[in-house]
C-alpha cells in the first residue's frame, strides 16, 4: 500500500518538476551539500513460505520471515548543478539486521544479516534560497547484503521436524531497484544547517536455505525499508 502510494505520488510530481523553467539556472556558490544523522530503518517487509506449504513442505500452514528494524548511522553528498536541482549519493554504516519467524515459524530466531544500500537521486529542492527548504527526489538503490548467517533456533526447529538436521545456513543475493527520498533542510548559518528526512529503498532478495550443506529452498524476501532520519547538514 505505502509503496504503491508512494510512486502514483512521484509519477504525478516530477513530470510537473521537470518541465519547470528554472532547472535551466545554475548556482555555483557553495554547490555541495553533506547529511549526516541517526537514521532508523524500518522495513516493510514480506517473504516466500521458508518450511511450510510454499517452502520446503515440511509442515502445513503459512509461514514468513520478518526482519527487524535498526538504529544506525547515514550520510549522504549533494551536489547542486542549479538553483533546483541536485544530485545526491546516500551512504550508510553496515545495517544489522535481525531475521525472527512468523506463521507457523513464530517465536524462532532464523538468522541475521548485514546490509549496505548506496543509493542515487535526482532531487528537486523548493525554495532554494530560503532557510526552509523541502524537498523531493527519486532514482536507484543497490543493496549489498554480506555476514548473512542462520541461528541454531533454525537448526533445532528443522531437526526436530524431519530430524537429522545438523547444520543450516543463510545466503541473500544482492538487490538493485528503485529509491525515493523526500526532506526538509532548515539553515542555521552559510554553512550548518539541520535535516529530516525520509528515505523508500525498493529492496527485493532471494534468500537461499542451506540444509546439512545443501541447497534445500530459495525465498523471496522483500525488505522495502523506510529510512528516517534527524541529523545536520554542512554546505561548502
Amino acid at each position: 500500500m505505502f509503496k504503491s502510494t508512494f510512486f502514483k505520488a512521484l509519477f504525478i510530481i516530477l513530470p510537473a518538476i521537470i518541465l519547470n523553467p528554472v532547472f535551466a539556472q545554475t548556482d555555483t556558490t557553495n554547490p555541495w551539500l553533506v547529511r549526516f544523522g541517526a537514521t532508523y530503518v524500518q522495513p516493510l517487509d514480506d517473504s516466500d513460505g521458508v518450511i511450510g506449504d510454499t517452502g520446503l513442505g515440511l509442515i502445513p500452514g503459512k509461514d514468513e520471515v520478518d526482519v527487524e528494524g535498526e538504529l544506525g548511522f547515514t550520510f549522504s553528498l549533494s551536489y547542486a548543478f542549479s538553483s533546483h536541482w541536485a544530485a545526491t549519493l546516500l551512504a550508510a554504516a553496515p545495517y544489522k539486521h535481525d531475521i525472527n519467524g512468523a506463521g507457523v515459524l513464530e517465536g524462532i530466531d532464523i538468522g541475521e544479516t548485514y546490509h549496505l544500500p548506496p543509493s542515487l537521486t535526482l532531487e528537486y529542492r523548493f525554495n532554494p534560497n530560503g532557510k526552509i527548504r523541502p524537498y523531493i527526489g527519486a532514482g536507484v538503490n543497490w543493496t549489498w547484503f554480506f555476514k548473512s548467517k542462520s541461528n541454531a533456533a533454525l537448526t533445532n526447529a528443522l531437526d526436530g521436524i524431519v530430524g537429522g538436521v545438523t547444520n543450516t545456513d543463510l545466503d541473500l543475493d544482492n538487490s538493485f531497484g528503485f529509491a525515493a527520498n523526500v526532506g526538509i533542510d532548515w539553515s542555521i548559518n552559510d554553512r550548518w544547517g539541520v535535516n529530516t528526512s525520509v528515505w523508500f529503498l525498493d529492496i527485493n532478495s532471494e534468500a537461499e536455505v542451506y540444509v546439512n550443506g545443501n541447497l534445500a529452498t530459495t525465498v523471496g524476501v522483500a525488505v522495502d525499508p523506510v529510512l528516517y532520519t534527524l541529523g545536520l547538514t554542512y554546505r561548502f
